[in-house]
């Protein structure tokens, strides 16, 4: 369902979930500044669905300090504090709401004793907690939701729109794509994505630059995040555009590896320069499927993921320095790929204030169980427009590089990849600062 009844939108309720990026905040800034224009009410769920649950609400026009003569758009900071708390909660990093990772259950089934029962669409079988989000919402009064995140949090929009439509609900629920590792259908890139691709590039070419200073065999590996999308991973191939030299590899999820036809192409290369660098994303795997890490020893979370991948450009390291007896290191950029606020790129704080905003257009046009997305017009000049997709289309799937993205070997990215990269990390903002150091928005108490 994409629309529902007629009916007064007054309270919105929004919430950030899953990992952190440098312009989650962003977003949020954007529902806050285009609800309060309209006159209405926004509150924040703190920690997301499962700080909801626990009523942990708050009021984000006072906490964030706007009046109403503070109604209009603005992009510039004034001497009003509540449009400074608006311009440095967009630039602030992590999720200022808090996050969470929580799975709602299924609708329509449940596993007993390890069989699936199907359950009637009575409103009597749907599972308690359904119940539960419902009597806080009635008691907060909320219109409208909308939810901040990545893959699992469109399951958790999905399920909730869903919901509502089952009971008849008049309560509308939007997505706001959010997301590093640029996995999510139904928009041509992610808000978080573009900043964190920025970071991935720059560090690529500094650390290039520094592997390249003795005149002796070394090689790098640069462990990017993505779990199974080498969508970052890819971005380290823009290093060429900072520092003139690009990746010697970069190996993508998508891609199996086959680690001793990479010695050999590592070794050969090594017959050419001194300096080797591989960018490898942390979810790299062998044909059959299995990681390059031990992932036996790591936690899986309520959707199924492996809690941390890492220790795949350490393993690489290893192999090298074994294989081949050449100095090796590994580094593994690890959550500073989504909190590096001081390489954010402005096209990326831009587009995700403005899907914020769009959010709230969307559920005062009457629509629900949507996601709003970047639709790319054109590369040159670079140009998109936001279009809303039904979010059962975007919930539970994954999208990965394509084929064409990639070098036939497998071992780096090809021309298409950068000409879809490049406008993503355009431009930088200048920080707000004090004494030569960024300033954040203060954390909620």
């Amino acid at each position: 369902m994409n629309t529902t009844s007629e009916h007064a939108i007054r309270t919105i309720l929004v919430g950030q979930s899953g990992g952190p990026t440098a312009a989650i905040n962003a977003s949020l800034a954007g529902v806050v500044r285009a609800a309060h224009a309209q006159g209405l009410r926004v509150l924040g769920m703190r920690n997301g669905i499962q700080g909801f649950l626990e009523g942990d609400v708050v009021d984000l026009v006072e906490a964030l300090g706007l009046t109403a003569s503070e109604s209009g758009s603005s992009n510039h900071a004034s001497t009003n504090p509540g449009e400074k708390n608006l311009q440095l909660l967009r630039k602030t990093p992590s999720s200022w709401l808090g996050s969470c990772r929580f799975k709602l259950p299924e609708l329509e089934m449940e596993l007993e004793s390890n069989s699936v029962v199907c359950l009637s669409r009575d409103s009597t079988a749907i599972p308690p907690i359904y119940q539960q989000i419902d009597a806080q919402l009635k008691k907060y009064q909320i219109d409208a939701v909308l939810y901040i995140g990545g893959n699992d949090s469109m399951d958790t929009t999905d399920k909730l729109s869903r919901y509502f439509a089952q009971v008849e609900s008049h309560i509308r629920v939007v997505g706001v794509p959010k997301t590093i590792d640029n996995d999510l259908e139904g928009t041509d890139h992610t808000p978080g994505f573009g900043s964190a691709a920025r970071f991935v590039a720059s560090v690529t070419a500094e650390l290039t630059r520094d592997g390249g200073v003795y005149n002796t065999k070394n090689v790098t590996f640069i462990e990017a995040m993505g779990r199974d999308a080498g969508w970052l991973t890819a971005a380290a191939a823009l290093a060429q555009d900072i520092c003139g030299t690009a990746p010697d590899f970069v190996l993508l999820p998508e891609i199996s590896l086959d680690e001793y036809a990479l010695l050999s192409a590592i070794e050969q290369r090594l017959r050419e320069k001194n300096n080797v660098v591989v960018v490898v994303s942390e979810g790299v795997h062998h044909a059959d499927g299995s990681f390059l890490f031990d992932a036996k020893s790591v936690a899986i979370d309520t959707f199924g993921h492996l809690v941390a991948q890492s220790g795949t450009a350490q393993y690489l390291s290893q192999l090298a320095k074994d294989q081949l007896d050449v100095k090796s290191r590994g580094i593994e950029l690890n959550t500073l790929q989504r909190c590096a606020s001081h390489a954010a790129s402005k096209v990326d704080l831009d587009e995700a204030e403005a899907l914020g905003a769009a959010g709230v257009e969307t559920v005062l046009q009457g629509r629900t169980s949507v996601m709003v997305g970047v639709h790319r017009l054109s590369n040159t000049p670079y140009a998109t427009e936001i279009r809303a997709i039904p979010v059962a289309d975007v919930a539970n799937k994954v999208k990965l590089v394509p084929r064409e993205m990639i070098s036939e070997d497998g071992f780096n990215v090809t021309d298409a990849a950068l000409t879809y990269l490049r406008p993503l990390v355009a431009g930088m903002e200048e920080p707000i600062s004090t004494d030569g150091l960024p300033r954040f928005l203060t954390e909620l108490s």
